[in-house]
């Protein structure tokens, strides 16, 4: 299930543990827990969000729109080079 998950950022699309969880059919707690267990094993890290002047690196799409008028937290995670590179062994 971790590495499901792990793909599913892999592609790349935009998400919310709300959807992920929906998809997986699991609890949004556990998406959450997921995501941090990815973090402590160095597959994915947290995006710098101090300013959203280009530290989100959310570009000036829709995702910048949905970022920068957010008047919730948000956490954008990235996926790391040895993240990408599990996700790899896991497609195959």
């Amino acid at each position: 299930m971790l590495m499901r998950v792990l793909k599913r950022l892999a592609a790349g699309d935009r998400y919310s543990n709300k959807l992920m969880a929906k998809e997986l059919g699991i609890d949004e707690g556990m998406v959450e827990q997921m995501l941090i267990q990815l973090a402590q094993m160095k597959y994915i890290e947290k995006e710098d969000m101090t300013s959203c002047s280009g530290g989100c690196n959310c570009g000036n799409g829709s995702k910048k729109a949905s970022c920068c008028s957010s008047k919730t937290d948000i956490i954008m995670w990235r996926i790391t080079s040895k993240g990408k590179e599990a996700a790899l062994r896991v497609a195959h």
